[in-house]
């Protein structure tokens, strides 16, 4: 290989092309794959003294070079990581004097990204949607703060639609937000306990590691084995930063919100499997506040037990995502460009905010949100 390569390099600049050509094949019939050379490191000249035949000496000149491999730098695909921490600059507003609890409800931000082919990131969540739930939010001043799942949409992950090259190089600018609009919460509330519900999205990268390469899910760092495994989503959002409590095992997860009392029954969060809250509610035998459906929907039913009515009440606080066909669904979808045709999903926007007494009955509010405008007891608040 030596001596074909030293030839190589002697060869007249006019032979450039040739040059390459030996090179590459020098390269091929060494093993040596051209796409993974990094570049070149040093190149040393030299002689050799060498006897031929007849015992007389013979100078050598001679070339020695040294290759890079491309891998030495580091992958160049980018490798996923937890989230750039954040500074966090709490309210300084005081918390007020009351007897009740109350949970703001947060629903399916999915948050996530197109790529467009010009660098252009078009979002999946609505930034307005998110910035007026969170007004609300401070102004609620809550106890405690729940975010009903599908925080992340990771539509590079799926295995339910095609992958289109839009959502190629979108987990780690969706991570990263995902982290600040959490950081957003705790600043807000920084006394609340913030709870953070798995949605079958969030599930996505889990699932897809699991089918894909199964020995990499609970791979934690060396020596640490009380830390979440490096690809899980609390990992991935440096929960435990934030003081975030993870309610994982889609569909299985739930977080209790409200006890209840009198004929009220207790108040469960959960993602959500059923797509209707009437079926919800008519199946139950407690009370649940769902993600999932991004619908504003609401419906009790009141049924006599042991001679005692006992209410049970469904109902879902809608979306935080884009509602006009940007988030990858069955009904969405793009031009020939990879821009999202817009088709107006039937889904509306919205939050809720729970008040519990302290004998353990509830109330909700659900508070609808539209074109980055909403009212909630007697303000009008609008995204900045």
């Amino acid at each position: 290989m030596a001596d074909d390569l030293v030839e190589a390099l002697q060869a007249q600049p006019v032979d450039r092309r040739e040059v390459i050509g030996r090179i590459a094949d020098l390269l091929e019939r060494n093993g040596i794959d051209p796409t993974e050379l990094g570049g070149l490191k040093r190149i040393s000249l030299y002689q050799s003294l060498t006897k031929n035949a007849e015992g007389e000496a013979e100078v050598h000149d001679l070339i020695g070079v040294q290759l890079s491999p491309a891998w030495e730098e580091g992958p160049q695909w980018p490798v996923v990581q937890p989230a750039a921490p954040t500074i966090i600059r709490p309210s300084k507003a005081r918390p007020l004097a009351r007897d009740t609890t109350v949970t703001v409800i947060l629903p399916d931000p999915q948050i996530g990204f197109r790529r467009m082919h010009d660098g252009e990131m078009i979002a999946t969540h609505d930034d307005r949607a998110i910035d007026v739930a969170l007004q609300i939010t401070a102004d609620a001043k809550p106890d405690q703060i729940v975010n009903l799942g599908d925080t992340l949409d990771f539509p590079e992950w799926s295995s339910k639609f095609l992958v289109k090259p839009e959502f190629v190089l979108t987990t780690q600018p969706t991570i990263d937000t995902a982290h600040r609009f959490l950081a957003r919460q705790r600043a807000i509330a920084p006394a609340a306990t913030i709870v953070l519900l798995g949605g079958n999205h969030d599930k996505r990268i889990a699932d897809a590691i699991t089918r894909n390469a199964m020995a990499a899910l609970r791979l934690r760092r060396a020596e640490a084995p009380e830390e979440w495994p490096v690809l899980s989503i609390p990992n991935l959002l440096r929960l435990d930063d934030l003081d975030v409590t993870y309610v994982g095992a889609y569909p299985a997860g739930r977080w209790q919100i409200a006890a209840g009392g009198g004929t009220i029954t207790p108040l469960w969060a959960v993602h959500g499997e059923r797509l209707d809250v009437v079926k919800v509610a008519k199946n139950e035998h407690q009370s649940f506040v769902q993600g999932h459906i991004h619908r504003v929907a609401y419906h009790s039913e009141t049924r006599e037990l042991r001679g005692e009515p006992e209410t049970v009440i469904a109902f879902s606080p809608g979306c935080l995502c884009k509602i006009d066909g940007t988030v990858p669904s069955t009904k969405s979808g793009e031009d020939e460009l990879g821009r999202p045709y817009r088709r107006w999903e039937n889904w509306q926007q919205g939050m809720a905010v729970v008040t519990q007494e302290p004998d353990g009955m509830w109330h909700a509010e659900l508070v609808t949100i539209h074109d980055g405008k909403a009212m909630w007891r007697g303000r009008t608040y609008e995204a900045q």
